[in-house]
């Protein structure tokens, strides 16, 4: 059908919908389908929603995150949206049931309650603060960043946090960072590498490429830890391979040196390194934790050649145990339930 109606495929659109560039202008009310007359997103989209909306209806929480660079106009936006949705009423007793935190907030929150308590961390000195019930405000706090690295975005956030034995008691946002080299980025780096092998081959058509990477960019590049291993691709049956040996293409399976699939991750790794280094010297004080979260944080090699880095310079590093691609969910359900936060404060955000 795509053929025929002359579409052209447009892939990573979504990363320039930056703030600064975003605006909905062009967009009518008629462009966005509506909910059914009396029915709201809780209804819509969960089994027997009407009955569970209905027992709870002025009694349901919500807990939105957002980009560690959004502030006030995009909250407001989003209250909006959740009057307009029907999940709050306009008012001020519906709106205050609404609540707001950054990506790298729910992170951290996240980090906090599953890795700090971990046996990763059991012989790494934290600092306490008295259990009086008053801050001692004089005190910088320990300087945490959380890496939230997903398919096209990698944010770092520094924070300054204090500490007590039962909760996080002060949390300060120290600095934002971000950088677009996010683990779709291995693979369009797969997708060229491949087309660069296998030129000259019978199975260098984009047709195959495209098959050979997409294999890669669910399995391969999950799979890979070390560079002196072999990688393959399984893209074809036992009768496909290729007789010239520079193409390493037999039984249905194309032959990859480590070397180059670590290659493939680097600029990312680099990217990691370079924003962690300007964050750094912009914070004040000593960096004594940092957590990898966020859906590339699944890859084994990155975590290995992270920990390398941040060990030799005597700095923490950990990941969750559980999914990583929860964190942000399941950090914004700490934040609001557990309330490990008694103050917050967002200072500078640098998005590039």
């Amino acid at each position: 059908m795509a053929e025929d109606e002359g579409w052209m495929k447009l892939e990573w659109w979504k990363l320039h919908l930056q703030t600064k560039n975003l605006t909905a202008n062009h967009i009518v009310i008629d462009d966005i389908s509506l909910l059914p007359r009396g029915k709201n997103a809780v209804e819509e989209s969960h089994v027997n929603g009407s009955n569970l909306w209905r027992s709870s209806e002025n009694r349901f929480e919500f807990v939105f995150t957002h980009p560690n660079g959004w502030e006030g106009p995009q909250q407001t936006q989003i209250r909006i949206a959740a009057v307009l949705s029907g999940l709050i009423p306009s008012t001020e007793d519906g709106m205050a049931r609404v609540h707001l935190l950054t990506e790298g907030e729910a992170c951290l929150h996240y980090c906090v309650a599953n890795i700090l308590a971990s046996d990763a961390f059991s012989t790494t000195p934290i600092l306490l603060a008295s259990e009086d019930g008053e801050d001692d405000n004089s005190s910088p706090g320990q300087g945490v960043v959380v890496i939230n690295a997903g398919g096209e975005r990698i944010d770092l956030s520094a924070y300054s946090i204090t500490l007590s034995r039962r909760w996080l008691r002060r949390l300060l946002q120290l600095n934002s960072l971000g950088r677009l080299q996010g683990s779709c980025f291995v693979t369009r780096r797969a997708h060229s590498l491949l087309q660069e092998k296998l030129s000259g081959s019978r199975f260098g058509t984009p047709d195959v490429i495209q098959r050979m990477t997409d294999i890669f960019d669910s399995t391969t590049k999950w799979r890979f830890r070390n560079p002196e291993d072999s990688q393959y691709i399984k893209f074809g049956t036992i009768r496909d391979k290729d007789k010239n040996p520079q193409y390493n293409i037999r039984n249905g399976q194309l032959k990859l040196s480590g070397q180059d699939v670590a290659d493939l991750f680097e600029p990312s790794i680099s990217s990691i390194v370079e924003a962690f280094e300007t964050q750094r010297k912009a914070t004040g004080i000593p960096i004594t934790f940092v957590f990898f979260t966020g859906s590339f944080a699944v890859s084994d090699w990155m975590f290995t050649k992270l920990q390398e880095y941040f060990q030799s310079l005597g700095i923490s590093f950990g990941r969750p145990d559980s999914d990583c691609n929860k964190a942000v969910a399941d950090g914004a359900v700490s934040y609001f339930i557990d309330r490990l936060v008694g103050t917050a404060a967002g200072v500078i955000y640098n998005d590039e």
